[in-house]
């Protein structure tokens, strides 16, 4: 996979922003796999639901930034695209 293969710099930008909304949903995805399996861990080991909900709030947290980060670069990307081709 190399990005600077197409002649045109709104191909390269097209692949970067769909390489970026893919890795935010990746990211999200994970963190709930994550999320589900301290949880399964922690009911198995007999604790309550304040142990298994210990942990939640940073992964959650590292998720929504990550993706948010993510988010916000291929829209900023999208955006760029519009305005330098004039739409």
């Amino acid at each position: 996979m190399y990005l600077a293969a197409n002649d045109d710099m709104t191909g390269m930008f097209n692949r970067i922003e769909d390489i970026l909304r893919n890795a935010g949903t990746m990211v999200a995805v994970i963190a709930l796999l994550v999320l589900g399996i301290r949880m399964l861990l922690s009911m198995k080991r007999g604790d309550g639901m304040r142990e298994a909900f210990q942990g939640f709030g940073m992964i959650a947290l590292a998720a929504l930034i990550i993706g948010g980060a993510t988010g916000l670069a291929s829209l900023l990307i999208g955006l760029g695209s519009d305005i330098g081709n004039g739409n």
